[in-house]
């Protein structure tokens, strides 16, 4: 991730001397080179938390398996497929990176800026993680049940574990954990569905 930006690091520079450039009173150079510092840390961290998902929607099935064998014993039934979790994953990302670009000026606003931040986690991590921890195991109908009848439960995971994220260190690991608090919820459901 960090070789595109360096990759690229001479035309993301020449953009910034150009917004500023058309900044009233200002010096292109040396605010570009601030600006382009500030943004380029949230951009960096921003693309690696879209990596991290985009990992454990490829690894997920094998720890969503363990999780089963260890504590719930199902039946592996599901409709779920590799490429279905990869779309939701890729589709997530793009709404995020769209709103993320869009809410760009709510960054300056202190104590907003952490709420934005993470609305935008939970809504990039609450369809993939829902995905890969059900879907494997759960038919369409019974995945579909269990996802209109924790509505509220199910983003009150997201916004919730999305708080990790603001630790700096656990934030780049967090998207295992945050599938298994998913998985432990969702078979729990399962097997609840399947006891009735």
């Amino acid at each position: 991730m960090g070789s595109y930006i360096f990759l690229f690091s001479g035309a993301i520079h020449a953009f910034f001397v150009w917004v500023v450039s058309h900044i009233p009173f200002v010096s292109g150079d040396f605010l570009a080179n601030i600006t382009q510092g500030f943004f380029g840390v949230i951009v960096f961290y921003e693309l690696m938390i879209i990596s991290s998902v985009l990992f454990v929607g490829i690894v997920a099935d094998g720890i969503v398996d363990r999780i089963n064998v260890k504590y719930y014993h199902l039946e592996k039934r599901g409709f779920g497929t590799f490429l279905g979790s990869m779309a939701k994953a890729l589709k997530s990302n793009i709404l995020f990176i769209i709103l993320f670009i869009i809410l760009i000026p709510t960054m300056f606003i202190p104590f907003l800026n952490i709420f934005i931040h993470l609305l935008l986690w939970s809504i990039m991590i609450k369809e993939p993680m829902f995905y890969d921890s059900l879907a494997f195991y759960a038919t369409k109908e019974e995945f579909e049940q269990i996802k209109k009848n924790n509505k509220f439960k199910i983003w009150l995971i997201s916004f919730g574990s999305s708080a990790l994220f603001l630790l700096p260190v656990i934030g780049v690991f967090l998207y295992v954990l945050q599938l298994i608090i998913f998985t432990h919820f969702n078979l729990q459901n399962l097997r609840k569905l399947e006891n009735v």
